[in-house]
């Protein structure tokens, strides 16, 4: 059961937070998703399923989707008025501005309108100065310029909402040359100050038939366009578990003690969600959590230097070892 994160949010803000991710959204959701956007149980999200009917007037429906059960809203007959506050549109611009040196030129132009766009639904309008104010911006090391691959990013976009496939030029930095192949893109992902593709390696020709999972680095995309056919599977996305790492791989159970000069930093910290930390007088602490990318816990690790030490699993303090060695023969 998902822990019961979220202690300042009263009853009456989740039943209103589930009524409008229902109606404004359009989307079905499976009761795991729910629980996953209203940070409580899936036994409260039944409840507040029950209030809506009671509190505002609307039935939220369900219906089996390949065997799971998915709940949404209808959409409303008429459309509603629609009246922004200057903090709705604050809250789209602190969004905006955390993500923005990520972006194309172009995409953030794009984002910058559509935001302009929502400031004329402002119910008072002498408030759009307050409204645009800046709120947030985004500290960065080793920034990517994605300005090259605009147009790259505007055809994945075209693929994940059309359901579509995609060619793709691919060169990942383990290949001598670039290879072609077809892709099915679904979510774009943002991390570590780069941004990444995930979907499926498709046969290249006849029906879209996944071969596996794959995920890119949108910089090292040389070429992408749109092909004719469809993907038909759903994203797993919604149902990704929050543990350590990025690429797919086989979870495991990982415990690094970290010396008290960064136990502040690491504590303060999520780095999966069933993680354990353990406090030590001395001011020490341990961490055992859950990963699924063992390059990048390696990696992790080795960040903090003589900071931090790995205790398990044998693999990992195998590998850490192996690189200080490396490092100690470059260095000798």
């Amino acid at each position: 059961m998902p822990a019961k994160a979220d202690p300042y949010s009263s009853p009456s803000q989740k039943v209103l937070g589930l009524y409008c991710l229902l109606l404004f959204t359009g989307r079905s959701y499976t009761l795991p998703q729910l629980s996953r956007e209203l940070r409580c149980s899936k036994q409260t999200v039944m409840r507040l399923v029950e209030q809506i009917g009671r509190s505002f007037g609307g039935e939220v429906e369900s219906r089996l989707e390949k065997g799971t059960r998915v709940y949404w809203m209808p959409g409303p007959k008429v459309t509603p008025r629609a009246a922004l506050s200057a903090e709705d549109i604050q809250q789209l611009e602190l969004c905006r501005g955390m993500v923005l040196h990520l972006l194309p030129e172009g995409i953030r132009e794009q984002a910058r309108h559509a935001i302009a766009k929502a400031a004329t639904l402002l119910a008072d309008q002498g408030e759009r100065d307050q409204a645009f104010a800046p709120v947030a911006v985004a500290g960065f090391k080793g920034r990517i310029d994605y300005t090259p691959h605009q147009e790259h990013l505007a055809a994945l976009i075209a693929a994940i909402r059309g359901k579509g496939v995609c060619e793709v030029t691919y060169h990942a930095p383990n290949n001598p040359q670039p290879r072609t192949y077809a892709f099915a893109p679904q979510r774009l992902v943002a991390y570590r100050e780069a941004l990444y593709v995930t979907g499926w390696r498709v046969a290249d020709e006849g029906a879209a038939r996944p071969l596996r999972s794959i995920m890119l680095a949108v910089h090292r995309l040389h070429g992408v366009r749109a092909q004719s056919r469809a993907f038909g599977m759903e994203p797993r996305g919604g149902e990704r578990a929050e543990l350590f790492g990025l690429m797919e791989g086989e979870p495991f159970r990982g415990k690094v003690k970290f010396h008290k000069d960064v136990a502040a930093y690491v504590a303060e910290r999520i780095w999966s969600e069933d993680q354990k930390i353990t406090r030590y007088k001395n001011g020490n602490v341990l961490l055992e959590f859950t990963a699924r990318s063992m390059p990048e816990v390696v990696s992790w690790v080795l960040s903090f230097g003589s900071g931090a030490k790995a205790l398990a699993p044998g693999e990992l303090v195998a590998r850490v070892a192996g690189e200080v060695r490396a490092l100690g023969r470059a260095y000798g």
